[in-house]
């Protein structure tokens, strides 16, 4: 009989296809034996007629075609049995014949389809008239007739499930699925660009690649006997319809379609339910076909059956990736509909449960023991995403602090990858602090103090390891532990912990802040120091009760095992292998340091007033420098007189630079006096401070510059003021009991006293005054007369300092770095290398390109100038909009002179910098900008691709050898989005998402941009001593230290502070007088944060601050000869001002003591 048209009808329906019967064959048969006759003689060999053909014979016998048996009897039980009769034997010639048949009969089609596929782009298909077999008038060979010919070929094999042996059944069955890939391979290569210039139209003739759907259907209704072929037919529906659907399918056929999937979810057959969740992978709810949201209850139990079975062929990977495909589904369809079997019977009815806390529940259950190690990371990465996706929600479910307890305890399991997977979810956290107060307030504290008490736990075996992972697992903790504490409030740090089993009640009162302190102290210092001190480290176990930090954890099965390499292997690359071990025996202790120095810089502080893009200074020894010319720092800067160079505790580099003051206020000239500029280079960064003397208070001062003063008609009118008067005026209306008289106030003249009159008080009066003016006018005659004056004595005029160093010697002795006993914490320098400008954080460059609809080639790729709204959101959502011209941030290779864009996309924190190279944003209408284009986005290692075409993205459209990782997001119909990552195979896993995921919109930005930063660091893992920012900024620090630093003696030091450059100083009466000045009183302000280095300076200081207009203004007190005027002048005048320029913003005047205390 002719095959079924049913899942055919749904691609030929509605005048979908132009492709219509006609029975006229004859030119086709005539071309075709012309093109193929091996194949077509082959073909019509075999179909013709039963009598014509050579039967298998025994003897001289021949025998007839036995009748058909019923499709449910087997001869697998006849052929065992070792029993064989003349029926036998003519059944097992038969079975031989049909193998021979069927498998010549699929080579023929299999010629015929490869065949036909090259005739679907031909010149003749493309003339306005049709073939006669389509009703037109043209003769010969055209695809519709091909079409005709090649499906009643394939109808001439009748219903292959009538076929009574299984194993030829199964072979096949097998037949087919090859076949169809070929058909596949024909659709996929349809409409692709030869030359990548352009992109072709949308092909006319596409395979009917649902033509077997009825054959595949009717063959999973087959007994267990044909369990090989039904496992073959299972495999090819599952991929039939994760494909690319040209044509929507019908309803008749998606009814017979849920309903076969469904018997697969729920077969008893574990073969069965591992061949369709291997095959069938979250590219089909990507799809969206209708009603396809009853079948994911079934996905989930046949996910959560295949999980719970320990076998070694049971597709974890693919179950657990369709479980974390479908974390986003609940709260977007509220109630999902599921196809669920009445027990007893066959019959399937449609019900509506909440699936949330199943899923929830299997999610938890597969996190915690999963054996598999890429199973377990997709599982820990699906937990994390559900989390997430419920902190979004207005009604958080009440089991994410048990995933969160699930992820803690994680980061502490002995598999190091599954621990740094976990680790990573925790930094993508960070951005839903906020959220997880709204869940519990305590709940961002408790996270850090999670992190603070693993650290401590895993310190002992993590610093004595060989193993980089131990190590790397120890530096990504410390790292998110950083992000962590600079994304809480500080007030939060500052709170007491929130552990209850203290014993000490001193240690229940020390900030969270104070316990992150110790940690990071213990691992540069070594987890042995403070071993016996009873609660000076956090534990597991004082953390709060409704954590459990030793929840159960399942081992993992490592997939890959760690290559072992010995010293044969290496060969000449055994120095590299030396020193990266060196490196990872110092990497905890030096990531430690560069976190304390950077919460004492940053904590606080961040993001400053010049925006997150600058972090710290960018004055170097040539600005502001009247003895340097040049405009970039070069070794000129080394010949200024007015420039010194120190170590500091072989750690840090400090120039001390004396330049000429700023102006008192906007529009005034510059004074003659001079300040002390500082700048510090150590592991976190560049920090520079400028500062001059002050030598009396605030209060003291009088017109101190930038304060205001009230002018000197303003303090005559003060003193007109009678202040007497005004104060027994005031207490007559307050206090009227004070009154001698009622109506008499009390600064009025009293009366008269008693006995006397007005006449005499009048005559005493006036005796009174005429006395006053004799002993004015006898004054006026001595001050007349010039032998009663004394000698004037006159104030000593200002003398001006001549050095050029001068204020700059007067600072180091003021802090005290001029004595013997602090001369062994700093030293000079001298060096000729250029301080070359080293990254303070961590970059990452993000090539996104914008994929539209029909769009198959590079150049139309590149000239998008803009994309749909959703893409523009996407976009908006990875990171602010900053100008180019005018950033001052990373770059990424981006210019300044519009040539790549004028803005781009920039996200930073105090820890990572990423900008991203948007084909969109990027000028295109020119060759030359596509190739400059192409070099920007070709070169980056992590590529996002939105893709909004009907195909999938192929990796080589856009040729690179880089792009090692491309994250590729789908839109889908229900406003998700459908994930796939491709990544080369040496890059290790990364997450949160994986290939598969389908997310919402509002998570969407966040997700990619989080796993492109771990996919950026996975692919630089692989690089052969791989330095991350503060390493190399370490080693660039110890290099300039051991190989510039200038051994001298004390004498020879101070003689050197002293004079730096003899011969730039000036002589009497030269121009270079009006640049040194006298200690005028000043402000010292900062323009960054100060080093720690410098609150190291001196122990037991302290530092009185004055902040004024929103700008900080730092004040050295006692740092002049006026010292006897303050109590305390021994302790301020060693005092190093710190403050940040951006923590005061609204408090017109602000004085308090900063108590420092270091090491």
């Amino acid at each position: 009989g002719q095959l079924s048209e049913c899942g055919g009808d749904g691609e030929l329906e509605a005048g979908d296809s132009p492709l219509p019967r006609s029975s006229s064959t004859s030119d086709i048969t005539q071309k075709l034996s012309d093109t193929f006759p091996a194949a077509l003689e082959e073909l019509f060999r075999l179909i013709s007629s039963p009598a014509e053909l050579d039967y298998p014979v025994e003897g001289h016998n021949t025998y007839t075609r036995p009748q058909p048996r019923e499709k449910s009897e087997s001869v697998s039980s006849e052929t065992s049995n070792g029993y064989l009769n003349d029926a036998d034997s003519s059944l097992l010639a038969w079975q031989a014949f049909e193998e021979e048949f069927s498998h010549s009969v699929f080579l023929s089609l299999s010629y015929l389809s490869l065949a036909l596929s090259g005739l679907v782009d031909s010149s003749e298909c493309l003339t306005d008239d049709v073939s006669i077999i389509a009703g037109g008038s043209l003769t010969g060979w055209h695809a519709d007739s091909a079409f005709v010919l090649w499906r009643r070929i394939l109808g001439i094999l009748g219903d292959v499930n009538s076929i009574r042996c299984p194993r030829i059944h199964a072979k096949v069955f097998r037949y087919l699925y090859d076949l169809w890939h070929k058909l596949a391979k024909i659709r996929d290569n349809l409409g692709i660009s030869v030359d990548n210039q352009s992109s072709p139209p949308r092909p006319v003739f596409i395979p009917p690649l649902r033509m077997l759907a009825s054959w595949l259907f009717k063959a999973t209704m087959l007994p267990a006997e044909f369990k090989t072929g039904k496992l073959q037919a299972y495999k090819l529906i599952c991929e039939m319809m994760t494909k690319n659907q040209d044509v929507l399918p019908n309803s008749d056929f998606l009814v017979h379609l849920y309903q076969v999937m469904h018997k697969g979810f729920t077969s008893e057959d574990q073969d069965v339910l591992n061949t369709v969740i291997r095959s069938c992978s979250p590219r089909f709810f990507y799809l969206g076909l209708p009603g396809f949201t009853m079948l994911v209850g079934d996905f989930i139990t046949a996910a959560a059956r295949i999980l719970s079975h320990d076998t070694s062929e049971a597709p974890r990977i693919d179950a657990q990736t369709v479980l974390g495909s479908l974390v986003c589904f609940p709260n977007l369809y509220l109630q999902i509909p599921l196809l669920q079997t009445v027990p007893g019977t066959n019959d399937i009815v449609v019900g509506n449960e909440d699936i949330k806390d199943y899923l929830v529940n299997i999610l938890l259950k597969t996190a915690r023991n999963e054996p598999c190690e890429a199973a377990r990371c997709i599982a820990v990465c699906s937990l994390g995403l559900w989390v997430c996706e419920e902190l979004m929600q207005n009604n958080i479910h009440h089991q994410v602090k048990d995933a969160i307890n699930v992820l803690g305890v994680t980061l502490k399991f002995g598999n190091k990858a599954v621990a740094h997977v976990a680790c990573d979810l925790f930094q993508l956290l960070i951005s839903h602090w906020e959220h997880l107060q709204r869940l519990e307030r305590s709940l961002p504290k408790k996270i850090i103090e999670i992190f603070v008490a693993t650290i401590a736990f895993l310190l002992p075996s993590a610093e004595h390891s060989a193993v980089e992972a131990d190590k790397k697992l120890m530096v990504s903790l410390l790292l998110c532990l950083l992000d962590w504490c600079m994304a809480m409030p500080l007030s939060m740090l500052l709170e007491p912990i929130t552990m209850p089993v203290l014993e000490d009640p001193t240690s229940r009162k020390a900030p969270l802040l104070d316990y992150i302190y110790r940690v990071l102290h213990c691992c540069v210092s070594g987890s042995n120091l403070h071993t016996q001190q009873s609660h000076y480290l956090l534990s597991l176990s004082d953390l709060s009760t409704d954590y459990d930090p030793f929840l159960m954890l399942g081992q993992v099965k490592n997939s890959e095992p760690q290559p072992s390499h010995t010293s044969a292997d290496f060969g000449n690359l055994l120095t590299v292998a030396e020193e990266k071990k060196r490196r990872n025996m110092e990497l905890i202790p030096l990531t430690a340091r560069m976190i304390m120095t950077h919460l004492v810089n940053h904590l606080g502080h961040h993001p400053l007033s010049g925006g997150p893009a600058l972090l710290h200074s960018l004055v170097s020894e040539n600005h502001d420098n009247p003895f340097v010319e040049s405009s970039e720092l070069s070794s000129e800067v080394f010949k200024s007189p007015n420039l010194q160079l120190f170590v500091f505790n072989d750690s840090t580099l400090v120039s001390y630079l004396q330049v000429p003051s700023e102006p008192s206020g906007p529009g005034e000239p510059y004074d003659n006096s001079s300040q002390v500029r500082v700048i510090v280079r150590d592991i976190s960064g560049k920090y520079s401070w400028d500062g001059g003397v002050l030598y009396r208070t605030q209060e003291g001062r009088s017109n101190p510059p930038g304060w205001d003063s009230q002018s000197g008609c303003d303090e005559e009118e003060e003193e007109e003021v009678d202040g007497l008067d005004q104060l027994l005026e005031n207490l007559g209306y307050s206090s009227p009991e004070c009154l001698p008289q009622p109506r008499l106030r009390l600064n009025q003249p009293a009366p008269s006293p008693c006995g006397m009159n007005l006449e005499q008080e009048g005559a005493i009066m006036e005796a009174i005054l005429r006395q006053t003016q004799q002993e004015e006018e006898q004054v006026k005659r001595w001050n007349a007369d010039v032998s009663v004056k004394a000698t004037v004595q006159r104030e000593p005029s200002h003398q001006e300092p001549k050095a050029l160093f001068y204020f700059c010697r007067l600072l180091l002795n003021d802090l005290g770095m001029n004595s013997w006993d602090h001369r062994y914490r700093l030293e000079e320098y001298l060096t000729e290398s250029l301080c070359v400008c080293l990254n303070s954080r961590e970059t990452h460059k993000i090539a996104v390109f914008y994929i539209g609809e029909g769009q198959e080639d590079k150049c139309s790729i590149l000239s998008n100038s803009a994309g749909s709204q959703a893409y523009e959101d996407f976009v908006s959502g990875l990171g602010w909009e900053v100008d180019l011209a005018t950033h001052c941030g990373f770059m990424g290779g981006l210019q300044r002179n519009g040539s790549t864009g004028h803005t781009a996309p920039y996200y930073a924190t105090s820890t990572v910098e990423v900008i991203l190279h948007v084909s969109t944003r990027m000028p295109s209408n020119s060759d030359d900008c596509l190739t400059k284009k192409l070099r920007h986005l070709g070169n980056d290692e992590v590529h996002i691709v939105w893709s909004e075409h009907s195909r999938d993205y192929r990796r080589g459209i856009i040729p690179t050898d880089f792009g090692d990782v491309l994250i590729i997001v789908y839109p889908m119909k229900n406003h998700m989005f459908f994930i796939q990552i491709m990544k080369k195979p040496q890059v290790p896993f990364f997450g949160p998402l994986f290939n598969g995921a389908i997310v919402t919109g509002t998570l969407l930005p966040s997700l990619v941009r989080a796993t492109c930063i771990n996919a950026s660091r996975a692919v630089k893992s692989r690089l052969t001593l791989y330095q991350s920012f503060y390493e190399e900024r370490a080693l660039y620090l110890e290099a300039i230290v051991q190989n510039h630093r200038e051994v001298m003696t004390f004498e020879d030091f101070a003689s050197q502070v002293f004079s730096p450059s003899t011969s730039y100083y000036p002589m009497s009466g030269t121009g270079q007088e009006s640049y040194s000045a006298p200690p005028l009183p000043t402000l010292l302000h900062s323009s960054t944060p100060v080093s720690p280095v410098s609150r190291s300076l001196s122990p037991h200081t302290h530092t009185l601050m004055n902040i004024k207009g929103g700008r900080a203004k730092l004040s050295p007190h006692c740092l002049g000869s006026s010292i006897k005027d303050f109590p305390m002048a021994q302790q301020l005048s060693q005092a190093l001002l710190l403050v940040s320029p951006c923590s005061v913003s609204s408090h017109p005047l602000l004085c308090f003591y900063l108590p420092l205390s270091f090491n």
